[in-house]
């Protein structure tokens, strides 16, 4: 039984005649239907990723379904989603860090201004910054 490839594939039977050539074991009926159903989770649980892709299962179709070239497609997008799902976690992890930092900067800038206008209300602070002025003018009349 030759593999056509001109499209014209028939429903799926659920013959068996598949899963009985898989050399790795698999049901490619139900991987064929997972993935129609856009069950990428379940797919993933029934083997997808253990295909050898071998093309056992598309010679004994005699539905002359591609499972072969659904199944590349498949590992290909599934891949694709989960970088995309790691890329987006990653951003997700920095866009939290940096608020978390901007907060802490935030009260850290506060307890600073608050420090700064303590001191500069108190007439200790007023008493110490005119003691460090006068020292200044005496050390500079001092240099030769």
């Amino acid at each position: 039984m030759s593999v056509s490839t001109t499209g014209d594939e028939l429903p799926c039977i659920r013959c068996g005649d598949c899963a009985t050539v898989c050399p790795a074991r698999l049901q490619p009926q139900q991987l064929l239907w997972d993935l129609r159903a856009e069950q990428w989770p379940r797919a993933r649980e029934h083997g997808l990723f253990d295909c050898s892709e071998c093309g056992l299962c598309d010679l004994a179709c005699p539905s002359h379904i591609l499972l072969l070239q659904r199944f590349r497609e498949a590992k290909s997008a599934i891949v694709q989603r989960d970088a995309q799902m790691q890329q987006a976690a990653a951003a997700r992890i920095r866009f939290e860090d940096r608020g978390r930092r901007l907060q802490r900067e935030a009260l850290e800038r506060a307890e600073r201004e608050a420090l700064v206008s303590q001191q500069s209300t108190s007439t200790d602070a007023v008493a110490a910054a005119i003691e460090r002025a006068r020292a200044r003018r005496l050390q500079a009349r001092d240099r030769p």
